[in-house]
């Protein structure tokens, strides 16, 4: 199994969201995956322009930028972790604009799905028909969970447009934590770490997280009560 792991985050190694990533491929590599982790900080990627050039009979994207090694580590991959740190309620841009060029790899052609609703039809690109399956991790400065709704109905919409499937949702309320380095706090982010290490190993084995697993995953660091006080004091 093959998974790619392109982080969208614009802190690159230094983000929460790497921590997160860093943490999930471990395990997925302990259970033979083989792993690679891109970040997006590092890639001249350029906005999709919808000139619609790679809908046209034998066309391609014809931006010339790093999206054409991106693009093809995509199709290559068996499972592709998009991850990102939650901007307004859904991914960053960064992510954003290579979601936005994923584009050139539909197929135009539309169909009645099972729901009655009109969608691409499936896109030759890919290995097999078969896009890859989706996880999905980000992480959130506030303490609720309801933050990460805008973001789950994206990728679920995203995962849809290319007859796939998001098959893990992994998401981190009072992500900062993470990486503040607070000792107290270190039990509790490095069991976090060997959850997410869990999480991985589960994916390689059988597409999807158990029930304890993803319980555990979603779960606060502290009570949102104190994390709220220790905000407003930072930011007063």
């Amino acid at each position: 199994m093959k998974i790619t792991a392109f982080n969208g985050s614009p802190k690159g190694e230094s983000s929460n969201t790497h921590v997160m990533v860093t943490a999930f491929l471990k395990g997925a590599e302990a259970a033979g995956a083989e792993i690679e982790n891109i970040f997006l900080a590092n890639k001249e990627i350029n906005h999709c322009k919808g000139c619609l050039y790679c809908m046209t009979p034998g066309g391609y994207c014809r931006i010339k930028d790093d999206m054409q090694e991106l693009l093809s580590k995509f199709i290559e991959s068996d499972v592709v972790v998009l991850a990102t740190p939650l901007y307004i309620h859904t991914v960053s841009g960064m992510l954003k604009v290579f979601m936005d060029r994923t584009f050139c790899l539909g197929n135009p052609v539309l169909e009645k799905n099972e729901d009655g609703e009109y969608q691409d039809s499936k896109s030759k690109h890919f290995k097999n028909g078969m896009a890859p399956k989706i996880v999905v991790i980000s992480n959130a400065g506030r303490p609720d969970r309801s933050n990460f709704h805008a973001i789950s109905m994206l990728m679920k919409l995203f995962a849809k447009g290319f007859h796939t499937e998001v098959i893990a949702e992994i998401y981190a309320t009072e992500g900062g934590l993470l990486t503040a380095g607070v000792k107290q706090l270190e039990p509790i982010i490095n069991s976090y770490q060997e959850i997410l290490d869990k999480a991985g190993r589960e994916i390689v084995a059988n597409k999807k997280l158990s029930e304890e697993t993803q319980k555990s995953l979603d779960i606060n660091f502290v009570p949102a009560e104190i994390y709220v006080q220790q905000v407003n004091k930072h930011f007063s």
